[in-house]
């Protein structure tokens, strides 16, 4: 069983006492159709106006066996020390199903699949996508079924685990990748900061486990975390997949099963647990690893917000300084933060990304 600690936290705040102890309550999870608006800490700015901070609400993450919430001491990245939030997931998703993902037969309509995202749209991975495939990639070279219409999945652990490796053997090529959740025994957890801090300037976050290439560094490469406590991960590495000949496709909610890390989602499909907001605002799906809040894309009208920064942020008198995530098929969730994270001694900071297919 893995078990990484993954630090993040916030530049600069005051310690919050009082915090959650090793898991929420059952009362706790009926906060989740409320709208958050207690003001915890505020900051005075050059124009005199003071920005509403408000503190990680941990009685937001769903009350199961599946996830534990505790209160720590971390280092933040500019040497400060503070308390965090120590989430502990099995990422095990409850409010909706894990799969389907990849279909039987190349005869199976789209409820028997999962989605797959590239060329900035999402497919149905039906039957007819996977006898498809070469057309659609123009490549001869894909052929993911067999004479008899059989489509080549993953069907064991033992698949899956040598399938993901990056220098894949040729046995492995043309088959539809999918880890099942209960071929994966995990447990990870992540630390948040009770009170987040925007920073002045943002940090590129990383596509995997390296946070420095060619002399720059990126932020973690988990983008944040549901309610349900799986992981909002970074894109998923579509090349490397292709590479193989394979195709990693994610359920209908976004999400599918890493060999090492287990289930975690690369877009938000509305089907993860979510807060509603009664002004209108899009919907509460998260936290960002740095402790601000992750809302959807689209309000209750169906429309974007038209001032977002750079990391997809912006601000509000009711929910502070918050992230709106992009769509599935745009394969990412947010490419920067501005919090900051927690220090980490080990050298996967942003906890395992794993090296080739499935992502």
């Amino acid at each position: 069983m893995n078990n990484t600690i993954i630090k993040v936290a916030a530049i600069s705040f005051s310690l919050i006492l009082g915090a959650c102890g090793s898991s929420t309550s059952d009362d706790d999870a009926t906060a989740a159709d409320e709208t958050i608006t207690e003001e915890t800490t505020t900051e005075e700015t050059d124009d005199d106006t003071t920005p509403v901070v408000l503190d990680v609400d941990a009685t937001l993450f769903l009350n199961s066996d599946n996830v534990s919430v505790d209160t720590v001491s971390c280092t933040l990245t500019d040497g400060s020390e503070t308390l965090c939030y120590q989430i502990t997931s099995k990422h095990i998703a409850t409010e909706h199903d894990m799969g389907p993902w990849c279909p039987e037969t190349i005869y199976d309509t789209a409820e028997k699949g999962g989605l797959w995202f590239d060329k900035g749209e999402i497919h149905d991975l039906d039957g007819p996508f996977i006898q498809n495939l070469a057309v659609f990639y123009d490549d001869p070279g894909f052929k993911m079924y067999e004479d008899d219409g059989s489509v080549r999945r993953m069907e064991t652990a033992e698949q899956c685990e040598l399938g993901a490796d990056p220098n894949i053997e040729d046995e492995f090529t043309n088959m539809c990748a999918q880890c099942l959740p209960e071929w994966v025994s995990t447990e990870v957890s992540y630390l948040i900061p009770i009170t987040p801090v925007k920073q002045a300037e943002p940090v590129e976050l990383s596509d995997g486990p390296t946070l420095e290439v060619q002399g720059v560094e990126y932020g973690p490469s988990v983008r944040g975390l549901a309610f349900n406590g799986v992981r909002f991960d970074h894109p998923a590495d579509i090349d490397i997949i292709l590479a193989g000949y394979q195709i990693a496709p994610v359920d209908d909610a976004g999400g599918h099963v890493n060999n090492s890390l287990g289930y975690h989602y690369h877009g938000d499909t509305g089907m993860v647990n979510r807060i509603e907001q009664t002004d209108g605002h899009s919907a509460m799906i998260g936290y960002a690893l740095d402790g601000h809040g992750l809302f959807a894309k689209l309000d209750a009208d169906g429309n974007e917000a038209t001032d977002l920064d750079t990391c997809r942020g912006h601000e509000d008198e009711t929910r502070g300084y918050h992230y709106h995530v992009l769509s599935l098929e745009s394969n990412e969730f947010l490419d920067c933060f501005y919090g900051a994270w927690a220090e980490d001694d080990s050298d996967e900071q942003g906890g395992p990304g794993g090296g080739g297919p499935p992502q």
